[in-house]
């Protein structure tokens, strides 16, 4: 049995793993999906933080327990290279799933500005503080969930969080541990939030030993989970 925790990316929650999860849980994985701070269920307010508070509660969580694998959505990546990077030894392999690859001192905006294109810049709205961000949904379905059922989208933006601006802005911190955890990349071939492009020179700057390509948009934990868990499985066992 392996132990896995799921991080979110930006302006998600823990419930946008609800397709996979049981999936994983059925095959006798622990799996824990976490609320970053001021995300979902989470009581911290959204305005008051950044990278710094994201590391320091997924490093929490993660040495709660045994070892665990690391799986990271989006801007989710950032938070689990850096938090892999102090705990080498704690992570069992951290899985990208078209996720931000940093390397050290490249934020989110860094890696973004990179691509060249909007990306889903066109449907940031003023959150509902100073500080903040939310998504409009008529906006941002087609960039986040190109192959998506429309109604699973709008269920998916509806459930979405405010988001901090300062955790996009702040740079990460990778350690020297990095280098040492197994790392493996879900690249998607139809994502328009990070590009394939983008996902690729990641991927050429940190390497990852074990890689999948999926015909999908940005999200295929909602609209791939099958395959998704079943690459996730393999890592899993190896």
């Amino acid at each position: 049995m392996a132990r896995m925790v799921l991080v979110h990316g930006a302006w998600g929650n823990a419930t946008g793993w609800a397709r996979i999860l049981p999936r994983l849980q059925a095959a006798g994985h622990a799996v824990e999906a976490i609320d970053l701070p001021g995300h979902g269920q989470s009581p911290v307010p959204p305005e008051t933080v950044g990278q710094v508070e994201y590391v320091a509660y997924l490093e929490e969580r993660l040495l709660a327990g045994p070892p665990a694998m690391l799986v990271a959505h989006s801007m989710g990546g950032i938070v689990a290279a850096q938090v892999a990077s102090r705990n080498p030894g704690h992570v069992t392999a951290c899985v990208f799933v078209a996720a931000l690859l940093p390397r050290d001192g490249e934020s989110l905006i860094d890696l973004i500005r990179q691509q060249g294109s909007e990306g889903i810049q066109a449907a940031v709205r003023p959150g509902p503080v100073p500080g903040t961000t939310v998504l409009d949904p008529e906006t941002a379905a087609p960039t986040l969930f190109p192959d998506a059922d429309p109604a699973l989208a709008r269920k998916a933006l509806a459930a979405m969080s405010p988001q901090s601006n300062k955790a996009q802005k702040d740079p990460a911190v990778i350690g020297p541990g990095f280098a040492s955890v197994p790392r493996a990349y879900v690249f998607c071939e139809q994502d328009r939030v990070v590009t394939p492009a983008l996902q690729r020179r990641m991927v050429a700057a940190t390497p990852c030993e074990v890689t999948i390509s999926l015909p999908c948009g940005h999200v295929p934990q909602l609209t791939q989970p099958g395959a998704l868990a079943d690459f996730l499985l393999r890592i899993a066992r190896a």
